[in-house]
């Protein structure tokens, strides 16, 4: 939530000079604009406006951080530190590229490595000799070992192609194949479904209204902002908290262009504490205690600056905390 005509400039850039990245990041705009306006010839399939592309908030109305931090290459090998996080915070496209194409990977490894036992054993040379001991039998050609990998892999049983015991190679390569073909369907299947199941798509069902107000109420000058749950599966011992984003100085002349306050609310009379078994307003008091009291109402219209709210609590279904920022 911000003010209603200025928010907190734009994209924050971290450790870097990014003028000549938003020059780059501006020419590319600009030219898929003229492209997207060159093929767009009927309005009903031309992109609508976004009103969240004219928000220049630190934070968007979905949750989002708009938060680009640059010029850390060198760092990016912290993320293979904590490689299965980082494959959770994938986007769906990504996750899915790779779930596909590390199972395809290890099909065509192990279907290499089952040929080349087969070549090397002349099963390939002698199709048609029948006193010949096939290390696979039924496998004649590559697409073919392709088949037996799978199976392998997959434990599917076999059909036709079926592997000889008798091979010295047969069985440190299957149960090399089996084990980590095991490994793979726990770690991609496990993090798809940590995926599918993380808490924070909770927040789509939790909606803020549009705008805040200031008013009065019981002689007070207030915030109020409404929130509410469409689900009947509740948050449980939820709670909300906020903050405001806006410059600073100190007294001894250091610079903040990112200060963040303690924004307190409450809702209704229980305090932070929230339960929304129907729309709540959430309140914060404007006084001598608050950052926005030395905002003046002819200085909301000029003066950056950002609230951000935060909802947190246990999802009833699932058990797991789960936190939405606004």
């Amino acid at each position: 939530m911000s003010s209603s005509t200025s928010e907190v400039g734009g994209t924050i850039f971290l450790f870097s000079d990014h003028e000549q990245e938003k020059e780059v990041a501006s020419k590319r705009k600009r030219w898929w604009e003229r492209l997207r306006v060159k093929c767009c010839t009927l309005p009903t399939f031309c992109k609508k406006v976004d009103p969240e592309e004219k928000r220049k908030a630190i934070v968007t109305k979905g949750g989002a951080f708009r938060v680009y931090s640059a010029g850390l290459s060198e760092h990016k090998r912290k993320y293979l530190a904590d490689l299965y996080i980082t494959l959770i915070d994938l986007e769906w496209r990504y996750a899915l590229a790779i779930l596909f194409n590390v199972f395809l990977v290890t099909f065509m490894v192990f279907a290499i490595f089952w040929w080349l036992m087969a070549h090397n054993n002349g099963d390939f040379d002698n199709l048609h000799n029948p006193d010949h001991e096939f290390c696979l039998l039924g496998v004649k050609s590559f697409p073919g070992a392709i088949l037996f990998s799978i199976e392998t892999q997959t434990t599917i049983g076999y059909g036709m192609a079926y592997p000889n015991a008798d091979c010295g190679a047969t069985l440190p390569l299957m149960y090399m194949q089996v084990v980590l073909g095991f490994f793979l369907e726990t770690l991609m299947l496990g993090f798809i479904f940590v995926k599918i199941a993380r808490p924070k798509y909770r927040s789509n069902t939790i909606l803020f209204s549009k705008r805040a107000v200031i008013n009065q109420e019981n002689g007070r000058l207030v915030l109020q902002v409404r929130v509410g749950d469409l689900r009947k599966s509740h948050l449980v011992d939820s709670c909300i908290s906020g903050m405001l984003i806006r410059r600073h100085s100190t007294e001894e002349g250091a610079y903040y262009p990112l200060y963040q306050f303690n924004c307190e609310f409450s809702a209704n009379g229980m305090g932070d504490r929230v339960f929304l078994l129907w729309p709540i307003i959430l309140t914060h008091i404007i006084d001598k205690d608050s950052p926005l009291y030395d905002i003046r109402p002819n200085d909301i219209s000029s003066e950056k600056f950002e609230i951000v709210l935060f909802l947190s609590g246990t999802v009833e279904s699932t058990g797991r905390w789960h936190i939405h920022w606004h």
